[in-house]
């Protein structure tokens, strides 16, 4: 029988769902099977810490007091931006590193992995909102802000909040098998195969909080009318406009031309039905709005670097 100790470092402010979540993956492998992790928490030193939430945790161990330890999950919050924090745990995470499995972080808990020197030249994910502040102190951290999550040997980073359960599931999945990861998952009633390849956020939603005015419904009559006649004309129509002044203000906005952002949309459209539907291509291509499944194809190559048959055998 399975039984390894997993830790779940507190501190003041951080992200409540951080440690909850994965907390919660890993105590629900018991539920379903007969393995099972040893779960414990841990501080500074053994208090009661407060989540920015408001919540309160308590601290179980010190980190004087860890003598063995499988894995270590480092939540994210504004305690992680903390530079006297940050110093406390750096020599610890450097001392721990050698006999610990795996150390894990959610969200900006990288800040706190990178602030140790630990991510130096290696490839790591954080929330895609403190991107630009992570680059700008950790230089030599390899970052890609659109992964989900990032496994390298030792270190995996993940990035906001929810991703943490996706990271947890794909540990499980390393040390038991999908069968019992998949049953985590239908458990806690998660998507399963959200992969660390897949984007942080979709098209619709990066986007969308760009725009304002005449445009703030349109993205939501896009998805609406996929299927529909979606050219420029009907654009500028939808919006009360011009085709001229259309073109204009969409790209100040949007900062791409109407037709690439119809097939943005498209495109994110397909991938969501090739991972949740077992439709043939021709009908996913149809339901996005294109006529010809070849067209269909070669956009959804040139955009994902895959084909849909394949991104579909993947994801699902």
């Amino acid at each position: 029988m399975l039984k390894r100790k997993i830790g779940f470092l507190l501190f003041h402010d951080f992200t409540a769902m951080d440690v909850s979540g994965p907390l919660e993956v890993f105590a629900s492998v018991s539920e379903v099977a007969s393995e099972h992790y040893e779960l414990v928490t841990i501080g500074i030193k053994p208090e009661i810490v407060r989540a920015e939430s408001g919540i309160k945790f308590v601290a179980d161990l010190s980190i004087s007091e860890v003598r063995e330890l499988d894995t270590l999950v480092i939540p994210g919050g504004k305690g992680t931006r903390n530079r006297e924090l940050q110093s406390q745990i750096s020599p610890w995470l450097q001392q721990l590193l050698p006999s610990c499995r795996r150390i894990v972080s959610v969200c900006t808990g990288s800040f706190i992995l990178a602030a140790s020197g630990l991510l130096d030249e290696q490839k790591a994910t954080t929330h895609w909102a403190y991107a630009d502040e992570f680059r700008q102190h950790f230089p030599k951290v390899r970052l890609s802000e659109d992964a989900l999550f990032i496994i390298n040997e030792k270190l995996a980073t993940s990035a906001g909040i929810a991703s943490g359960i996706d990271l947890s599931l794909k540990l499980v999945e390393d040390d038991l098998g999908s069968e019992i990861a998949a049953k985590v998952a239908r458990f806690m009633v998660v998507h399963f195969r959200r992969t660390g390849s897949q984007a942080q956020y979709s098209e619709p939603l990066q986007y969308q909080s760009k725009v304002e005015g005449k445009f703030a419904n349109l993205t939501s009559w896009i998805l609406d009318n996929l299927k529909a006649d979606l050219s420029l004309q009907q654009l500028a129509d939808q919006c009360g406009m011009s085709t001229r002044n259309f073109c204009r203000r969409f790209n100040e906005q949007m900062g791409c031309p109407p037709g690439r952002y119809v097939e943005s949309l498209r495109l994110d459209f397909a991938r969501q039905l090739l991972v949740e539907k077992s439709w043939p291509v021709s009908r996913i291509a149809g339901a996005c709005g294109y006529e010809s499944v070849d067209v269909f194809r070669r956009a959804f190559e040139r955009r994902f670097v895959v084909t849909p048959k394949n991104y579909q055998a993947t994801f699902r």
